[in-house]
């Protein structure tokens, strides 16, 4: 067997179905198996993948969350080489062939992953690979919403490449890795429910030498979000909260405990006062977009013309205004009670 192909499914009947059509209609000229694992779904994912021939169906009983799950799929797989791909992507072109055949004829490469640079439905180029994750850099871009000459320029949005590009790490969307990396580092760090754990496995790749690489060629379809199904919009207060969680074991795991605290405080400070901003629009469902929120909101809590942006200055007295008057600044926020002045 030459690929073994993983996807997780976790109540996304609709996509997941999707995502195995791409394959089988565009994937050819090289060996491959179709392994799923269903995370529990309560949806009708279980009544039909189980009678798909095309698919070897695994079923847990619980949710095990994404690197766990992968994992099962990798004790249950055959090929030289493990492609991990999300349930809400849709193959463009035979890009299974094209990740295979750059692995068979680059020897001189000790590859550690393949990825591509992702598209969303419309074609444009989205989240593909990012840099590892450190505290002093989580600081820094924390920060960055608040002092703008602390602002990085966005890594996760890059034009397409035209030779292979060497990354910090690929996303889990779209991961191909040999089977020998697995072999030699074993799988995905079962302490990570949903979200760093590609990063992870990957920063331990890097440490024992191995590369990892943008390469041009595929085109991958990333519906970024949809194979979370607590997602509204592309974002969660949930989703939001895992991540979080995942870089907490991350900078723990890899930087100590004094790092970890440090970095959790100084989070807890910029974040969770926008957090629970959003969260509380969002259940009384005044607005579920984090951008309205970010760049109209805020201003006028603050007494700016919406079209006035929004500094650090402003930012932080939202924060004051919001936490002393809460349900009348979502109210003045959303225009449903414009006496109310800051």
């Amino acid at each position: 067997m030459d690929v073994s192909i993983i996807i997780v499914n976790y109540n996304t009947l609709g996509l997941t179905s999707d995502c195995i059509e791409s394959i089988v209609d565009k994937t050819s000229d090289l060996e491959y198996e179709i392994i799923l694992v269903d995370n529990a779904s309560t949806d009708s994912s279980k009544a039909v993948f189980s009678q798909d021939p095309r698919v070897r169906y695994i079923y847990s009983d619980r949710n095990l969350g994404f690197g766990r799950a992968n994992n099962l799929g990798i004790r249950e797989a055959t090929g030289r080489y493990l492609f991990f791909l999300n349930s809400d992507t849709i193959l463009l072109n035979n890009a299974v062939k094209y990740f295979f055949d750059f692995c068979e004829k680059n020897p001189e490469h000790k590859i550690g992953a393949l990825g591509a640079v992702l598209k969303d439905r419309n074609l444009r180029n989205i989240h593909s690979y990012g840099r590892f994750i450190t505290p002093l850099g989580e600081i820094v871009e924390v920060l960055g919403k608040y002092f703008r000459f602390l602002k990085k320029r966005n890594h996760l949005y890059p034009a397409s490449v035209q030779q292979p590009k060497q990354v910090d790490y690929i996303t889990g969307a779209d991961l191909f890795v040999p089977r020998t990396v697995y072999d030699e580092l074993g799988a995905f760090d079962p302490a990570f429910f949903m979200y760093c754990e590609e990063v992870d496995w990957q920063f331990r790749m890097s440490k024992a030498g191995y590369e990892r690489l943008i390469i041009d060629g595929p085109e991958i379809i990333h519906l970024e979000g949809g194979s979370d199904p607590s997602n509204t919009r592309s974002w969660s207060f949930n989703r939001c909260c895992n991540l979080l969680k995942s870089k907490f074991k991350y900078v723990r795991k890899y930087y100590g405990r004094f790092s970890f605290h440090f970095y959790r405080a100084i989070y807890a400070v910029c974040w969770l006062p926008i957090l629970f901003f959003v969260r509380r629009c969002c259940i009384h469902h005044v607005s579920k977009d984090p951008i309205l929120l970010h760049r109209h909101a805020v201003p006028q809590l603050c007494g700016f013309h919406r079209r006035q942006a929004a500094g650090s200055r402003t930012k932080f007295r939202a924060f004051v205004f919001y936490c002393i008057y809460r349900k009348k600044a979502e109210l003045y926020a959303f225009g449903i009670d414009k006496s109310i002045v800051p």
